[in-house]
């Protein structure tokens, strides 16, 4: 009598994964389909496939180990397996069915022939062509059409959607190395990189921008002009704000589908390149008046320091 845990090299007391795990990894061994006109091949699978019959469930394992299967039926099963491969039709569709039949449905032909299927599409990735297209920031974030020379001489016009980050590939079907009269040509992929621009930043769909300002402009607060990917827009800095301060213009980032960043304006205030006698005069004028520690006050333990280290000097 077959005994099918040898032919599937599991002990008797492995588990139902374990069985399944074994007859997985013997199918994709010794499939006929993975084997063309290979008669040893296609008898171990058949034997395999017996073998899974008599302990691929609970309940068939249990008959089995209680002695239910004899040798009458063994004998059946081989006059059975003989007049199926008489009667049936073309192999893969045979052999694939009879395979996903066991495990409820579930399309094993394709989830185990995926690398035999790869091997025979390899030709077709060799005749793929790969590119590389520099791009502004702006173009970047507004989206563009641009045209590029492929390796045959023709002309390729590549539309760039809005948003798009460095390193995205665009693919562009049978537009590669053409093939012979039996292969389709390969693919052609434009890798993009996004060149920086100076003052510009991307978080996500926010854009970050940096824009000077003067200390008195800081102080008093003023409406100015200030540069988007979408032209200039008018934006109000309040009375007081500091260097480093953000503020934020709605909608003016990034747009992809239904959604749009915003751009972050970094202030910096910036004192003048001279200082002119006029402007010195006037700033000692306001001394006494005017002053304040940006640095706040001092603590107890930070003063002790401070007199500690002016000592030592």
């Amino acid at each position: 009598m077959t005994n099918p845990y040898e032919i599937l090299g599991v002990s008797k007391t492995a588990s139902q994964d374990e069985i399944k795990k074994a007859y997985r990894s013997l199918v994709k061994k010794y499939h006929p389909d993975l084997n063309p006109g290979n008669k040893k091949a296609e008898e171990k699978f058949k034997e395999i496939s017996h073998a899974y019959d008599l302990i691929g469930t609970p309940t068939e394992r249990t008959k089995f180990d209680n002695g239910e299967i004899n040798e009458e039926q063994e004998q059946e099963w081989q006059r059975q397996q003989g007049s199926r491969t008489r009667s049936q039709g073309p192999r893969t569709g045979r052999y694939s069915q009879s395979f996903a039949d066991k495990f409820g449905g579930e399309d094993f032909f394709e989830e185990f022939f995926k690398s035999h299927r790869g091997k025979s599409q390899a030709p077709k990735a060799e005749r793929d062509t790969h590119y590389q297209m520099d791009i502004s920031f702006r173009e970047s974030i507004l989206g563009e059409e641009k045209v590029i020379t492929l390796a045959n001489g023709k002309n390729l016009k590549i539309k760039i959607p809005p948003g798009i980050i460095s390193g995205t590939k665009l693919r562009f079907k049978n537009m590669g190395t053409q093939g012979s009269d039996e292969l389709a040509p390969g693919d052609a992929y434009i890798e993009i990189t996004v060149r920086p621009l100076e003052g510009w930043a991307r978080h996500g769909l926010d854009l970050e921008t940096e824009v000077p300002i003067s200390f008195i402009e800081g102080i008093m607060g003023v409406e100015i002009s200030i540069p988007t990917m979408y032209g200039p827009v008018m934006l109000k800095i309040p009375s007081g704000v500091n260097n480093g301060s953000k503020l934020r213009i709605k909608g003016k980032g990034v747009k992809q589908g239904l959604e749009t960043g915003n751009q972050i304006v970094q202030l910096k205030v910036m004192l003048p390149k001279v200082v002119s006698p006029e402007l010195r005069a006037a700033i000692a004028s306001w001394k006494g008046a005017f002053d304040y520690n940006p640095r706040g006050p001092m603590d107890q333990k930070t003063k002790e320091h401070s007199t500690e280290t002016r000592g030592e000097a």
